[in-house]
């Protein structure tokens, strides 16, 4: 992100810190205004928001919401946790799939793209070098998160049993039953696979019978979920859009190459 002006004065330090201190890093236009006008007259509010807007001490994340910069260092990119950004982008939503995984040291690898659930429509906003995308569940699949405080800002993420349920239901992949086996068996001591049972029973047939599937490979009893899925054994599901092999226990067609 390139800035014209990357000096900031000690009273606009004075001014942005203030903000940070009350509200956080992540701000309202009402909230910027609340604090600046302790700093001066009503007239000049919008013009200080935008010459610090246009500066880069304040970064646009959506109409009427801004990220403060206080730290000549990190003008160009957020030193913000990202979680913090989605929470403000969309507040009825909960942050899932890898990012969730990532908060519980379960995921390593680098994320271009934050996702998040919400009970409101799809939407994906692009915030400096990361994408957000939040992407629309049915109300009563909205649980299974818990709120956590980061920094002084709230942020609900999902529990680590329901990020791997939102990735299987959104996005039943090669990839992502790939990554959910090895998560699964790797953490396999932290999970809390009656959770993650009881849960997936809120899912549809389809959902249980890819959850025992899975648990089946990993050595996790699923004679409850298997009592589920048999309510239907004229139905079949698959695994994976690929999928060719059939499993005569769960009605479900899967990948010969993503079962070891």
């Amino acid at each position: 992100m390139d800035t014209k002006n990357t000096i900031l004065s000690q009273k606009d330090l004075a001014l942005l810190e203030a903000i940070v201190l009350k509200y956080g890093r992540v701000v309202t236009v009402a909230q910027i205004q609340a604090v600046i006008g302790e700093f001066g007259s009503n007239g000049a509010i919008r013009k200080r928001v935008a010459q610090m807007s246009k500066a880069g001490w304040l970064i646009r994340l959506k109409k009427g919401l801004y990220l403060v910069v206080t730290d000549i260092s990190s003008l160009g990119f957020s030193d913000t946790s990202e979680l913090v950004i989605a929470q403000a982008l969309q507040n009825d939503s909960y942050v899932s799939f890898e990012s969730a995984l990532q908060h519980y040291s379960m995921f390593d690898q680098l994320l271009a793209r934050i996702d998040s659930i919400s009970v409101k429509v799809t939407k994906t906003y692009n915030v400096l070098q990361t994408t957000y995308s939040f992407l629309k569940i049915k109300d009563d699949l909205y649980f299974g998160y818990t709120e956590e405080t980061l920094g002084n800002q709230k942020v609900k993420i999902a529990e680590k049993e329901k990020a791997i349920l939102d990735m299987l239901y959104f996005r039943s992949t090669d990839y992502v039953i790939t990554l959910t086996l090895e998560k699964l068996r790797e953490y396999k001591d932290q999970f809390d696979f009656k959770k993650l049972k009881n849960y997936a029973a809120k899912y549809s047939l389809s959902m249980i019978r890819k959850v025992g599937f899975l648990l089946d490979q990993i050595g996790i009893d699923t004679s409850d979920l298997l009592s589920l899925s048999e309510s239907s054994k004229k139905s079949h599901n698959k695994l994976t859009k690929t999928s060719d092999l059939y499993s005569t226990k769960w009605h479900l067609y899967y990948d010969s190459h993503l079962i070891g």
